[in-house]
């Protein structure tokens, strides 16, 4: 049988684990992040020359409001895809903690409440006393809410990532209308 120290510091372990992966899964995401803005302040840089162009090769004032119009839909094109990379990108991050989260989660508790059994087993009564039905009712509650706390993330999870989309595409066809009037 695993000592109790050996036991606590296993979930120790795995705790600081966990923050270890988390951390990555969030550089890794700080990174994503960073190179979206970089590729985006030289699509801005870039779009700026060219309509400064386009505005020079105006024959006359009667082509700035179809033009206008189109650059408009264009910007607005880009911006909407922008934010749905940033989106997408902190989407992605999110449901990796998340997973990350739940599945760690389940191991510590797994792990915390054996170490709480062998304590009960080992004390006078344990198996049969009251602090083994006290300890089995803990065990069912934080269960019991531990699920209820995931499934009520997880269709946040996906109540957000609906409404996102929507928007975005409610967007995308407004952009477009504006892009053939102009």
């Amino acid at each position: 049988m695993e000592s109790q120290l050996n036991r606590v510091s296993a979930l120790n372990k795995t705790g600081l684990d966990t923050w270890l992966e988390a951390s990555q899964v969030l550089a890794g995401w700080a990174e994503k992040f960073g190179r979206l803005q970089f590729e985006t302040i030289k699509s801005v840089l870039r779009d700026g020359a060219q309509r400064g162009r386009s505005l020079a090769e105006l024959r006359n004032f009667t082509e700035l409001p179809a033009q206008a119009g189109t650059q408009a839909a264009a910007t607005g094109e880009k911006v909407l895809g922008y934010t749905r990379s940033l989106y997408d990108t902190a989407h992605e991050a999110g449901v990796q903690l998340f997973a990350l989260s739940e599945q760690k989660s389940a191991e510590l508790r797994a792990g915390w409440f054996a170490a709480l059994n062998e304590l009960s087993d080992a004390s006078p009564g344990g198996k049969t006393g009251g602090t083994k039905a006290a300890l089995d009712s803990t065990r069912a509650t934080v269960e019991t809410v531990m699920q209820g706390f995931t499934r009520t993330a997880k269709q946040s999870f996906a109540m957000t990532d609906a409404v996102v989309k929507t928007a975005s595409d409610t967007a995308a066809q407004t952009i477009k209308s504006i892009g053939v009037r102009g």
